[in-house]
This record gives structure tokens, C-alpha cells and sequence, in this order.
């Protein structure tokens, strides 16, 4: 296991006893892969995390990218995770119960006071393929002295 997947991995230990909504919606999430900036995890969409039409609902994909560009945060090496000062989503497609989610947070840019962070959150198709669900913009303040 490289550095920067222990590092990501300590700060989502910390953050899970703290937040109720990431136990809650992220309890079985896998992170398997990070490197400088960048990190890697999946989750298999549960019944927790769908609207009323039996499909993803927003509100999931709108926390994952917060929770994401968090520890992409966490990825480039820092221990804190910043606050929030913007969050945009895109909604490019939907998925169902039982489909596997792919998650990519990388933080394009980590600055003395703000962080500015991509995430893109996939499902894993039949043939090895995948397609993009939803894909969000993240922008953190941060303390980094």
C-alpha cells in the first residue's frame, strides 16, 4: 500500500466516526487506488442510496462529490479536508440497485487557502466499460499553514 492510499484511507477513518450521512450512504465504499492528488474507490448502489423512482438519487451523487474532493484533498497530502465554498454537479446519467459505482476524486489544484477539485462518478458496464453518471466541481477552503 503506497502513502498516499494510507493517507486517504487515515482521513476517512477520522471522517466516518464524525459524520452520520457518509456512514450512512458510504459504509461499504472500497477505496482501492490513490496517488498524488488522486484517488480511486467504488460502491455497489444500495436501496440508501435512491430516489423515489428507484434510481440514483442527486442528493447521493451531490454528497460523494463533497465527500470525494475531500480526500482528494487528503490524497495530495494534507490532513485536513477543508470546508466547502462551492459544490456543482452534473447529472449525465442514472444507475439502479445492484450496479457498481466507480469513483474518481483528484485535486486539480491545492493552493495556501483553497483547493479545487474534480470528481467523476461512473457505473461499470457488462463489457468492462463504464459510464460517466455524474461528474462534479468542488472548491474547498483550506488552511495549509
Amino acid at each position: 500500500m503506497n502513502a498516499e492510499l494510507q493517507q486517504v484511507q487515515k482521513v476517512w477513518e477520522r471522517i466516518r466516526t464524525s459524520s452520520p450521512i457518509y456512514a450512512f450512504l458510504l459504509q461499504d465504499i472500497d477505496i482501492y487506488d490513490a496517488g498524488k492528488g488522486v484517488f480511486n474507490a467504488r460502491l455497489q448502489v444500495g436501496p440508501q442510496h435512491l430516489n423515489s423512482k428507484g434510481t440514483l438519487h442527486g442528493v447521493f451523487s451531490a454528497c460523494v462529490t463533497d465527500w470525494a474532493g475531500g480526500l482528494a484533498i487528503a490524497s495530495a497530502g494534507l490532513d485536513s479536508t477543508g470546508v466547502s465554498t462551492n459544490i456543482h454537479v452534473n447529472y449525465l446519467s442514472t444507475a439502479k440497485t445492484g450496479d457498481w459505482l466507480v469513483i474518481e476524486g483528484r485535486a486539480d489544484k491545492v493552493g495556501r487557502n483553497l483547493a479545487f477539485t474534480t470528481v467523476t462518478i461512473s457505473k461499470q458496464t457488462d463489457s468492462n466499460g463504464s459510464t460517466v453518471v455524474a461528474q462534479g466541481s468542488h472548491t474547498k477552503y483550506i488552511k495549509t499553514q
